[in-house]
């Protein structure tokens, strides 16, 4: 038995690195379906005094900014839940309790439904808004 020859095996197997093999499952490393397109672009409604601006970064980030533009008032959101099905999707944004649904159907890309419940549960905005473009200053 060569001594020097176990040694040496032992010191190359503890200094070499352990390979394991590791499996990603690409459906759960996904963290939004890919078969159905976001709504984007700048959004409002019948009476002018909403708009809604839905942004896509190149980072994924899915963001709604909103106005009232009789009173100024202006909100930015962030990451909302994703649900629905290829018909009809909605996007829920929460700012504190309240939440900001908004619906859409991609065979109908030029409206979005905007609906804001507060946090009683009751429903207190709920506005059907066409698409004005992509231009941010609507």
């Amino acid at each position: 038995m060569n001594i020097k020859a176990i040694a040496l095996a032992s010191v190359i197997g503890l200094s070499a690195p352990v390979v394991t093999q590791v499996a990603f499952n690409t459906q759960t490393a996904s963290a939004v379906p890919v078969d159905f397109v976001r709504p984007k672009g700048a959004f409002m409604d019948a009476s002018e005094q909403w708009v809604v601006w839905l942004k896509l970064n190149e980072f994924g980030v899915y963001t709604y900014e909103a106005q009232n533009r009789k009173t100024g008032d202006y909100l930015t959101l962030k990451n909302p839940e994703i649900s629905g099905n290829r018909r009809r999707y909605t996007y829920t944004f929460k700012n504190g309790k309240y939440r900001y649904v908004i619906a859409h159907q991609p065979k109908d890309a030029e409206f979005i439904r905007l609906t804001v419940v507060n946090p009683q549960g009751y429903t207190i905005l709920n506005r059907l808004m066409e698409r004005v473009g992509d231009d941010w200053d609507v």
